[in-house]
């Protein structure tokens, strides 16, 4: 009997030793994933969906006609604030004709503005600088390149301050709404503010506010005013602080930004528009550099 019983244990130990291994199955894309039983206990138990609400991630049959998806209706594109509309333009750095040719999108969303709308400042919709915005300060830099020989012609030839008058000096409420002018026949949406005691150009655009300024450097000792104060400053809200912070040494008044160009400051529509019509009519010595710039006839 013994002897039985130890031929018995040598044969199992002589035996191969099965060990029992969980079958893993891999299921579909987007099948419920199912654990082994090893590991119940460790997650939920998977959520059984109908088979009508769970979505097929499987190509469809290739006898299936094909989805046939109605194309998107574009959006209506948002009123470019442009006056001058039927003069022609001059043709941008890129030679495309027409006001800024391909890059007119880039303003997209400029509203226009009514005689005597309050200006505050206002950030971009956005938090932060949009990819847009430097593409809008380099083509605005552009248009102000452009214009400005015609505007300083203008301004000289302007009864402002007396004959040989120039960007340095305080001539803001003739050169505002002479560059103003010059913007908008190059398609640049742009607004004549007049704040306190000042005159500017302005950009109101979903991507943040871009300040024109043609006679900043009135407020930094005039044609004292160091080489580094550009004749025209373009920037936005932050560069304007930061532009006034960085020649705080070499400034000339007291005021700060936020006084001297949004205390009290308002759309003034109704004067560009007149004084658009006082360059048309023609008859004035310092309208014809505007006209010659804008393509008008010569008129005396």
């Amino acid at each position: 009997m013994l002897a039985l019983a130890l031929a018995a244990v040598s044969a199992r130990a002589a035996a191969p030793v099965s060990v029992a291994v969980p079958r893993l199955a891999f299921a579909p894309l987007g099948a419920p994933a199912v654990l082994p039983s090893a590991f119940a206990g460790l997650a939920p138990a998977p959520f059984a969906a109908p088979a009508s609400l769970v979505p097929s991630l499987l190509p469809a049959p290739s006898q299936a006609s094909p989805l046939r998806v109605a194309p998107a209706v574009p959006a209506a594109r948002p009123v470019i604030l442009q006056a001058l509309a039927s003069v022609p333009a001059a043709p941008d750095a890129s030679g495309t004709d027409g006001p800024l040719g391909r890059y007119a999108d880039f303003f997209d969303g400029a509203a226009a503005a009514s005689d005597g709308d309050a200006v505050t400042p206002r950030l971009a919709v956005e938090p932060g600088p949009t990819f847009r915005q430097p593409l809008q300060l380099d083509i605005v830099r552009g248009a102000v390149a452009r214009a400005l020989p015609a505007l300083r012609e203008s301004v000289a030839l302007g009864g402002w301050n007396g004959p040989h008058t120039t960007l340095d000096e305080s001539c803001c409420g003739d050169a505002a709404p002479k560059l103003a002018l010059l913007l908008r026949a190059q398609g640049v949406p742009a607004r004549l503010v007049e704040a306190q005691f000042h005159y500017y150009v302005l950009l109101d655009l979903p991507d943040g506010q871009i300040v024109v300024d043609p006679t900043v450097r009135q407020f930094f000792g005039k044609r004292q005013a160091p080489k580094t104060i550009p004749h025209v400053f373009v920037g936005t809200l932050g560069d304007l602080h930061a532009f006034f912070q960085r020649h705080a040494a070499s400034k000339t008044t007291k005021y700060d930004p936020q006084r001297i160009y949004f205390r009290d400051a308002a759309v003034r529509e109704d004067a560009l528009r007149a004084y658009e019509a006082k360059v048309r009519a023609g008859g004035e010595a310092d309208h014809e550099p505007l006209r010659r710039f804008l393509g008008l006839p010569k008129f005396l």
